[in-house]
C-alpha cells in the first residue's frame, strides 16, 4: 500500500493536530522526500515528538521511514507518467530507415548543429566569471542523474587537474543524496547538472542547498527548465536530437569549456602568488 493510501485509510481516526500533519503531507508530496523532522515541525507547527507520533500511527518506527516512504510513492508516480506518455521512445520510424546512410548523416549533422550553437551563443567574459565561484567556495558539490551524472563526473575529473576538490552526488541514489546534505551551506558551491527529463530529486537538491544558504550553479538545457528558476547562475546548452532525449555531444562541450575556464583562471592565481611571493623577497 503506497503512503497517501495509507494516510487516507487511517485520516478518520487521527487526532485534529494529525490530521493537519497528514494535511500537509498529502498537500506536499515532493517536499516529504528531502524534508527534515525540523522543517516540518516547523511548517506545521506542531511539536517534534507530535510529528513522531504521526509516524507511529501510519505504522512506522521512525521519520526517515515516512521519507523513505514517499520517495518511493513520488518515483513509482514518475515511473507511470513516462510510460503513459511514451516520454522515452525514440524509435526510429519505418519511413526513416529507407536510407539508412543519409538518416546517419542527418543525425551527424544534428550532432554538428548543437556544437555550431554552443559556438555561436558562447560568452567567454561569463564563462571565466562563472569560473570564479570555483576558488570562492571551499566545498563544492556536483550533483545529477543519468546522462547528467557523466557530466558530474567529468566536471570532477578535470577539476581535480586544477587541485580542487569536489564531491560527485547521484541523485538517483538515496545513500548518496543523504550523504551529501549535511555539507550544504553558505560556503558551498552546488552544481546542479538537469536535462530532460529534469530528474526531480535534482531540482529538489538545489532548492535545499538554497535554503540553506549554498550558492547554485545549474546547467540545463533551458533558461525556462524548473530547476534554472532555482539557481543564481545558469549555464545552457541544447541536448536533444531526433535519436536522443539528451546527447553528450554539446552538453559535455560545454563542461569542457566550464572546466577550462577554471584551469585558466587557477593557472593566473597561481602566477599571481608566485610574483607576489618574489616581490617579497625585495
Amino acid at each position: 500500500m503506497q503512503i497517501l493510501e495509507r494516510i487516507e485509510e487511517i485520516y478518520p481516526k487521527l487526532t485534529k493536530k494529525q490530521k493537519q500533519i497528514a494535511d500537509y503531507m498529502k498537500d506536499h508530496a515532493e517536499d516529504m522526500a528531502f524534508i527534515t523532522l525540523k522543517e516540518l515541525s516547523t511548517e506545521v507547527g506542531i511539536t517534534e515528538i507530535t510529528v513522531l507520533n504521526m509516524c507511529k500511527a501510519l505504522g512506522y518506527e521512525s521519520f526517515n521511514e515516512v521519507k523513505y516512504e514517499f520517495r518511493k510513492y513520488i518515483n513509482a508516480s514518475r515511473v507511470t507518467f513516462y510510460q503513459e506518455n511514451d516520454y522515452y521512445n525514440t524509435k526510429v520510424p519505418d519511413y526513416e530507415l529507407t536510407e539508412k546512410e543519409k538518416l546517419l548523416v542527418d543525425i551527424c549533422r544534428e550532432e554538428r548543429g548543437l556544437i555550431e550553437e554552443l559556438a555561436r551563443n558562447f560568452d567567454s567574459r561569463r564563462m571565466l566569471e562563472v569560473a570564479q565561484l570555483f576558488f570562492e567556495y571551499p566545498k563544492i558539490v556536483l550533483c545529477g542523474r543519468g546522462i547528467s551524472y557523466l557530466i558530474c563526473e567529468c566536471i570532477a575529473t578535470y577539476l581535480s587537474e586544477a587541485q580542487i576538490p569536489t564531491m560527485k552526488v547521484n541523485t538517483e541514489l538515496n545513500e548518496s543524496v543523504y550523504s551529501a546534505l549535511p555539507m550544504l551551506d553558505k560556503k558551498t558551491l552546488v552544481v546542479a547538472i538537469s536535462f530532460p527529463d529534469y530528474y526531480f530529486v535534482t531540482q529538489k537538491m538545489a532548492e535545499f542547498a538554497k535554503k540553506k544558504k549554498a550558492k547554485v550553479l545549474c546547467i540545463t538545457d533551458s533558461k525556462e527548465s524548473n530547476i534554472a528558476w532555482i539557481a543564481d547562475e545558469v549555464l545552457t546548452v541544447s541536448s536533444t536530437t531526433r535519436m536522443a532525449l539528451n546527447t553528450l555531444s554539446a552538453p559535455m562541450a560545454l563542461a569542457n569549456l566550464l572546466a577550462s575556464a577554471v584551469k585558466i583562471a587557477s593557472e593566473q592565481r597561481q602566477r599571481k602568488g608566485h610574483v607576489e611571493g618574489f616581490d617579497k623577497l625585495f
